[in-house]
């Protein structure tokens, strides 16, 4: 007969923690836009939806653990489906905590990232419904 402690080792626990960056393929493949300057976006919209989010319990879990941080690159294909995708977050119930990355002076949306989460169904949905996936080469 199994104890306590063995079934509670084989019960699965949460899904960890992971923040989901979206970048705009179309930058890189028909805008112009390099790598380097890509890679500023991801880091602009992470760090802006840390530090906005920075009281939510899964931030502070997800900063207090930093040798396990989890991240995903994720690409979606161009403004429209950037807007949409951070529009079907905020119209979430609640809304789904995330930051749209506006570069500026253009005004150019190029990067969406999401505060730590444990992928929830509603954000499952939302990155589906809006053609997004994982980025390649």
């Amino acid at each position: 007969m199994a104890t306590t402690s063995q079934n509670a080792a084989e019960m699965p626990g949460p899904q960890p923690l992971i923040m989901q960056i979206v970048v705009r393929r179309d930058l890189l493949d028909t805008e112009g836009w390099g790598v380097g300057p890509l890679m500023a976006q991801a880091a602009h919209a992470s760090t802006a939806v840390i530090h906005e989010t920075r009281e939510r319990a899964e931030t502070m879990a997800y900063l207090e653990d930093l040798k396990n941080m989890r991240k995903a690159c994720i690409t979606t294909a161009d403004r429209a489906s950037i807007e949409r995708l951070s529009a079907m977050l905020s119209a979430g119930t609640p809304p789904i905590p995330h930051h749209l990355w506006i570069e500026q002076p253009e005004g150019v949306p190029t990067c969406l990232a999401l505060a730590p989460n444990r992928r929830e169904p509603g954000i499952r949905k939302a990155l589906d419904k809006t053609k997004c996936r994982m980025w390649k080469g």
